[in-house]
């Protein structure tokens, strides 16, 4: 029988990241391996997830699968794959593994991703530094964020938002004029991810993209209780005003960072 790895403690993910790098370190195609995720970040608990990367040719990718699953199976066996087709970032392929015998709630995210791809991974303040298994060129190592087009994303996004905000009120209040509370609720959806990015913008900016990634971690009390209010919406009748309060809202932090950013809003 495979062992039962223990939920309480870390070393399952030690265990499969180190079996996993010991069958890549002999493939010259493979230029180095390492951990992002939680771990890079120095916030791994006892259900964070492996989120291996592997530095490599796409065209490498579907045989440096193959040896992964491999080596994840020499250990216990895997009892789901999901392919992620198309891939979530450019240069990149990837795949989720879960694994008989580990913790609730583990997965292996493991990532091909060409030394050019993996250079958005490697900005410090947005992504940690990565736990390094090998690195043949040094490509692993952290580099700075560029501010400079960090801050143009933040002033294109925010110009994006005002843009969008008005639209997708009048959508969700459309469709509950319509009687389609279900179309109305998933329009407003669409407004409060607005309003998640825009509290990042004002608490966290470096990372305002990440959504509902880490908000009860890096966003103040006020504003995770400003996002709960809004979130957890009773029932249809409830959402015409949840929709006036959060249109609100959305506009209110429009003004406040518009101003702060020296942007003008369109007339």
């Amino acid at each position: 029988m495979s062992p039962t790895i223990d939920s309480g403690a870390s070393r399952y993910r030690d265990l499969f990241s180190g079996a996993i790098a010991d069958a890549l370190r002999n493939d010259q195609a493979v230029r180095a391996v390492g951990e992002g995720g939680a771990a890079a970040r120095g916030r791994a608990d006892r259900y964070s997830d492996l989120d291996l990367i592997i530095v490599a040719d796409l065209a490498e990718a579907e045989r440096l699968f193959e040896r992964v699953e491999a080596a994840v199976r020499s250990i216990a066996p895997i009892t789901h794959i999901w392919r992620v087709e198309p891939p979530a970032f450019a240069e990149m392929a990837q795949r989720f593994y879960f694994v008989d015998n580990t913790p609730p709630h583990f997965a292996i995210d493991c990532s091909v991703i060409t030394p050019t791809g993996v250079l958005a991974f490697l900005e410090h303040e947005r992504h940690g530094e990565a736990i390094v298994a090998f690195d043949r060129d040094g490509v692993l190592r952290p580099r700075p964020l560029d501010t400079a087009q960090m801050t143009r994303r933040r002033t294109d996004r925010l110009a994006q938002l005002r843009g969008s905000t008005p639209l997708y009120s009048m959508l969700v209040a459309k469709e509950l004029e319509r009687g389609h509370a279900l179309e109305a609720y998933g329009f407003y959806q669409v407004l409060l991810r607005a309003l998640i990015e825009l509290l990042g913008m004002q608490h966290r900016p470096d990372r305002f993209d990440f959504g509902w990634r880490y908000v009860e971690r890096e966003l103040p009390a006020a504003a995770q209780k400003l996002i709960a209010r809004h979130a957890f919406v009773a029932d249809s009748t409830s959402l015409p005003d949840a929709l006036a309060s959060l249109a609100q809202e959305i506009k209110r932090l429009l003004e406040s960072l518009s101003a702060a950013s020296g942007s003008t809003p369109p007339a």
